[in-house]
């Protein structure tokens, strides 16, 4: 696809544009778009162009009023805004900066560097709030219905005993907490420099939620990309997390259900990848469940029971 996209053309109208030389351009993941890094050839300075076609105008035109929106905060930003191309074949382009950054996982943290992650978190949160978006909390109950109904015989029996532990409680946002969130906050979408967050990446995933929603993936896909064998690290994950917990004034609730979400939409996920959810998926998941369950006496431990 990348080929037939016409990387090489695409390269060389952006050069043109710009006025300066880039590396090849390297394919990045996307469903909806066909995404590229491109990199200015004097300094590494990183570009991702964003080509979407007709059919994903809304996604695009909300990416832009994001960005629009932001401008000034640590998002990622338009760049070159009047000399880069509007549309490559029939494609809508945007083309935004990246910082000479870095990604940093949670376990290589201080607790001082965890401080200064949680302001800079708690300081683009805020800024969240001027963007408008109207998408809507994600229907757990919904997801987990759906999730089980794929899961027959052992899988399902073993599924349906790991979810059987959420609280119901746990499992509903309460709409006076939810505010707007990033709602892919993994950690390949942050960047940092100085040991601060630098640039946020992904704007397009707004939707209304918990900010714990967004704390809490951030740190189950940092221990979830690491080996199986690497548990000193999700310890030192898990310290993050706990420190997390303790300096921030969310309720338990908010950590409670965050933790939830962030199985639920693993387990939807999972089975809704996979042509037959067998017995190996199932123990896959039951083995990554074990995260979940530490992450949920964390909290239980700092902020106490359900009926504190």
């Amino acid at each position: 696809m990348t080929q037939d996209f016409g990387t090489q053309e695409l390269k060389e109208a952006l050069e043109r544009s710009l006025g300066f030389a880039l590396r090849p351009l390297e394919r990045l993941g996307g469903a909806a778009a066909v995404n590229f890094k491109a990199v200015r050839d004097s300094d590494g300075l990183t570009f991702a162009v964003k080509c979407s076609p007709p059919s994903g105008q809304v996604l695009f035109d909300r990416l832009v009023e994001h960005l629009e929106t932001l401008k000034g905060t640590k998002a990622v930003m338009r760049v070159f805004e009047r000399e880069c191309p509007s549309t490559f074949r029939g494609y809508n382009l945007l083309c935004t900066a990246w910082c000479f950054g870095e990604r940093v996982f949670p376990d290589r943290m201080t607790d001082g560097q965890l401080d200064g992650f949680l302001e800079d978190y708690l300081a683009f949160s805020a800024a969240m709030q001027n963007v408008k978006t109207f998408e809507s909390e994600r229907p757990i109950p919904q997801w987990r219905q759906e999730a089980l109904g794929k899961c027959r015989g052992l899988p399902g029996a073993i599924m349906r005993g790991l979810v059987a532990a959420l609280r119901p409680d746990d499992c509903s946002y309460r709409p006076g907490l939810l505010r707007v969130i990033h709602g892919d906050l993994h950690h390949g979408n942050l960047l940092f420099a100085g040991g601060r967050v630098d640039r946020y990446l992904d704007l397009e995933e707004f939707r209304m939620g918990y900010p714990a929603d967004d704390l809490v993936r951030y740190f189950v896909c940092a221990a979830e990309h690491l080996r199986w064998y690497a548990w000193r690290r999700r310890r030192r994950t898990l310290h993050a997390f706990a420190h997390a917990v303790r300096r921030l004034r969310y309720s338990r609730h908010e950590w409670m259900f965050a933790v939830n979400a962030c199985f639920i939409s693993k387990l939807h996920i999972q089975t809704g990848a996979a042509p037959r959810f067998t017995i190996w998926h199932a123990l896959n998941l039951a083995w990554r469940a074990r995260f979940y369950r530490e992450m949920r006496s964390v909290v239980e431990g700092a902020l106490g029971g359900p009926d504190t």
